[in-house]
C-alpha cells in the first residue's frame, strides 16, 4: 500500500513540477527541459570530437551544504527518464545528484567500450570537477536497451560504478554484446578482474518469453562467486513497459538503504 501510495504522489509531482519545453538549437540538439536546480550542459568526447548532453540536477540543499560531497546517479534515456527519478530519489534519497546521459553520435551497441571511455575520461570528469559529486558513490541507472548496456559495463569495465540498478536489460537481443557479456563465464577467479558491485536487477512478472534472459544473466553472475559482489533481484508487476515505474521506486529503496549503509 505505501508503494502504491508513493507512486501516485510521484506521478503527481512529475506533472506538475517538470515540462519540456521546445527550442530551435543550430546543431540540432533542440529540446532543453526547464526544471528545479537542473542544468543541461554538453560535454565533449575527448574520443569522437562528439558532444554529448548532459541533464545534471542537484539536490536541495546544495547550496547550503557546503561540506557534503553528494552520490551520483547516471541514467540513460534522460528525456524518458528525468522526471519520475528526481521524484523518486528527492523523495527517498534528498542528498544525491542525478545526471542523465545522452548518446554521442556514432556511440552504438557495436562500440560501447568508446562510450565508457567518455563516461571515465570525460562525463566524470566533468562532474566531478564542478560539483561536490563522491567519485566512490557512483549509481548506474538503466532500463532496458539502457539495462543491456549496464550490464555489459558491470562484466567487461569493472569499478566504472560502485552500484548498478538494471531494469529489465534486453537481454534477449541477438548481438554481440552479449556475448561478451557472458564471456566472464569462462574465465577462472584468477583471471577474472573483481566486479566491486552492487547490482539491482528487475524484471516485470508479464514479461513472458524475455523472462528466461533475466533469469540466466541472474544465475551467471551467482555463479561466479565474486564475494565482492552482491545481487538483489525481484520481480515486479507489469510487462516491459510497464514494469519500469515500479522498477524506479523499488531501486531507490534498496540504493537508499544502501547509501544510508556507506555513511
Amino acid at each position: 500500500m505505501k508503494t502504491t501510495k508513493l507512486l501516485i504522489l510521484i506521478c503527481v509531482l512529475s506533472l506538475n513540477t517538470v515540462y519540456a519545453q521546445e527550442s530551435i538549437a543550430n546543431d540540432n540538439t533542440a529540446k532543453a527541459y526547464e526544471m528545479p536546480r537542473t542544468q543541461v550542459i554538453q560535454v565533449s568526447n575527448s574520443e569522437t570530437d562528439t558532444l554529448n548532453t548532459l541533464y545534471i540536477k542537484l539536490p536541495k540543499g546544495y547550496e547550503k551544504n557546503t561540506d557534503l560531497e553528494y552520490p551520483v546517479i547516471y541514467f540513460t534515456f534522460p528525456k524518458e527518464h528525468i522526471e519520475i527519478l528526481s521524484a523518486v530519489s528527492e523523495i527517498l534519497i534528498e542528498d544525491v545528484i542525478i545526471v542523465g546521459l545522452t548518446w554521442s553520435k556514432g556511440i552504438n551497441f557495436g562500440n560501447l567500450d568508446s562510450y565508457v571511455n567518455f563516461l571515465s575520461n570525460d562525463a566524470f570528469k566533468m562532474v566531478e570537477s564542478n560539483y561536490r559529486a563522491d567519485a566512490n558513490r557512483r549509481t548506474y541507472f538503466g532500463y532496458s536497451a539502457g539495462a543491456l548496456v549496464g550490464a555489459y559495463i558491470l562484466t567487461k569495465h569493472p569499478n566504472t560504478f560502485k552500484n548498478f540498478i538494471l531494469g529489465s536489460p534486453a537481454l534477449g537481443v541477438d548481438h554481440e554484446v552479449i556475448q561478451k557479456i557472458y564471456e566472464i563465464e569462462s574465465t577462472t577467479a584468477e583471471e577474472r578482474k573483481k566486479l566491486n558491485a552492487n547490482v539491482f536487477i528487475s524484471y516485470g512478472i508479464l514479461e513472458g518469453e524475455d523472462i528466461p534472459h533475466f533469469e540466466k544473466f541472474i544465475t551467471m553472475l551467482k555463479s561466479i562467486n565474486d564475494e565482492s559482489l552482491t545481487l538483489q533481484n525481484i520481480v515486479v508487476e507489469g510487462n516491459h513497459q510497464t514494469a519500469m515505474p515500479m522498477t524506479a521506486i523499488r531501486s531507490m529503496y534498496w540504493l537508499a538503504s544502501l547509501l544510508k549503509e556507506g555513511e
